[in-house]
């Protein structure tokens, strides 16, 4: 039978709740403890308090115990970790730490034997320094410690560098909500990305962040521990990286001239060679959120710097104006692993993506009969979250197991990648209360994601049954524009399907090419 660990969201408290006291025997393990695995940029300077700041800073340890505590102090501001028991990612809890030196409970109720904690910083607000003081252990049984294990050697070690994308901003929210308790680095493409390649990771990204120029640019903190802190310094002989992923740059064309970006991203492209010599690095950058964006011309920054041991990656930028959430961070996860395989058969997926992807496939759309669900709740389409709801009734839905309900007025949609001329047929079962409508809208972008091109939707008004039956839309996306100005051109597909009157209940929705 397998051991699901009881996680709990803390609360701050200043002294441990172990349960029967009288029944539990309990073990302080200080952070020195060589049986403790440390993952990121971490500062030893006082082995007895260790610190990070970065993102996706980890703490990995075996041990014997009923419940498992930590001693933390993230300093000024509120923190956030997950916290993870024996390698199950659906017992995964995101933990709040609060200002200040706090104790926290990582799993009680934890089956008699040995288990595994993995502790992830999800976070980086303001200068969020988290000083890890001791681990506490409580139980029962005969044995009660950590169990002494040697690290294992990663497959590979990779490198990221980027802006808020990168950093999780807004990762566990679709309709780009801000706040500190939608950040997240555990499921961005880096972190799917690391478990996709069995690799170990490095986040080293943050909000606003530039190529070069100022304390949030790349150039400025690659080699930091602390962004906010010129010292100390990273020791880049403790973590050998096998690959490093740039994907930087979106903030810089409001500032900047296209010849200043290219001479920047030379800039510090040479700079990561110096310091990583043999490692592979990805100039990654996405495609269709603005005319003026990097990716049109990354491949001229490659050119000029004209060495073999670098490759450029454009993914798709399917999310609107929006920074990704989890499951667009699985389809660039998808994007990344596969052009690492292309670039070398040894990097190939040792592991499917343990994160829904919401990106389109072969001109279909994603989770189009609502099957899967990323972590925090999402299912791969774009909506108000107010009205719009997955429904599980195998015995109710057209497909598998569930079906959305919209309510009056709301809707749903997601965008796909089309070209000039393309034609596209879309499917769809829906039925409704008597006297519902659907409206299935098709719409087109060029290359700036706010830009619909004029005068190109398509919208069809369909009155629905009480019965599930299957609606065919044909379309095809407009004309390629003036050939001077490529970036006009239709690159975005968005399927949008509301509820007109009444409720409407929406399932199996296909999109694919028409020959």
């Amino acid at each position: 039978m397998r051991l699901i660990a009881t996680l709990l969201l803390a609360t701050a408290a200043t002294t441990p709740t172990w349960g029967d006291s009288g029944s539990k025997r309990r073990l302080k393990v200080s952070p020195a403890d060589e049986s403790i695995e440390y993952i990121g940029r971490w500062d030893f300077s006082d082995p007895e308090a260790p610190w990070c700041a970065w993102q996706g800073s980890t703490i990995k340890a075996r041990f014997h115990a009923e419940s498992i505590y930590a001693d933390l102090d993230c300093g000024s501001n509120p923190e956030f970790l997950r916290v993870m028991i024996d390698g199950d990612p659906t017992t995964s809890r995101k933990l709040k730490l609060y200002p200040g030196r706090n104790f926290y409970p990582l799993a009680t109720d934890l089956s008699p034997g040995e288990h595994r904690v993995e502790v992830v910083k999800e976070s980086y607000i303001g200068e969020g320094r988290l000083v890890f003081n001791s681990l506490h252990l409580a139980g029962t049984g005969t044995e009660l410690g950590l169990v002494e294990t040697e690290p294992a050697t990663p497959r590979l070690r990779i490198e990221f560098y980027g802006d808020s994308n990168l950093a999780g901003y807004s990762l566990e929210h679709e309709q780009n909500l801000g706040g500190r308790e939608f950040v997240g680095c555990h499921n961005t493409y880096a972190g799917i990305t690391a478990r996709m390649l069995d690799a170990e990771y490095q986040n080293i990204s943050c909000s606003g962040a530039i190529i070069s120029g100022r304390i949030n640019s790349v150039m400025s903190f690659h080699n930091r521990v602390d962004m906010f802190k010129p010292e100390p310094l990273w020791d880049f002989s403790r973590f050998p990286a096998d690959i490093c992923v740039v994907n930087i740059g979106a903030n810089d064309i409001n500032v900047k001239s296209k010849a200043e970006i290219k001479r920047d991203y030379l800039r510090l492209l040479k700079t990561l060679r110096e310091i990583r010599p043999d490692a592979h690095i990805v100039l990654m950058n996405g495609y269709g959120w603005s005319r003026t964006e990097p990716a049109k011309y990354t491949q001229e920054v490659l050119d000029e710097l004209a060495e073999p041991n670098v490759s450029r990656l454009v993914f798709p930028w399917f999310f609107n104006e929006w920074h990704g959430c989890e499951y667009d961070h699985s389809g660039m996860a998808r994007y990344l692993v596969s052009h690492l395989e292309s670039t070398n058969p040894r990097w190939a997926a040792t592991h499917e993506s343990d994160v829904m992807d919401g990106f389109g496939k072969d001109g279909d759309v994603a989770n189009g009969s609502f099957e899967r669900m990323a972590p925090f709740g999402g299912f791969g389409w774009r909506y108000v979250v107010e009205g719009v709801e997955r429904v599980q009734d195998a015995q109710g839905s057209a497909d598998g197991e569930y079906y959305v309900r919209l309510q009056e007025g709301k809707d749903i949609h997601q965008p796909n990648h089309t070209s000039p001329d393309r034609r596209h047929l879309a499917k769809l079962m829906m039925r409704g209360d008597r006297g519902s409508e659907a409206v299935v809208r098709v719409e087109f972008r060029d290359q700036l994601w706010r830009h619909e091109i004029p005068n190109t939707a398509q919208e069809t008004r369909i009155p629905l049954t009480q019965q599930w039956k299957e609606y065919e839309i044909p379309t095809t996306a407009p004309p390629a524009a003036d050939p001077a100005d490529r970036s006009r051109d239709p690159w975005q597909v968005i399927l949008r399907i509301k509820s007109e009157t009444g409720t409407v209940c929406v399932d199996d929705v296909r999109l694919s090419d028409v020959d």
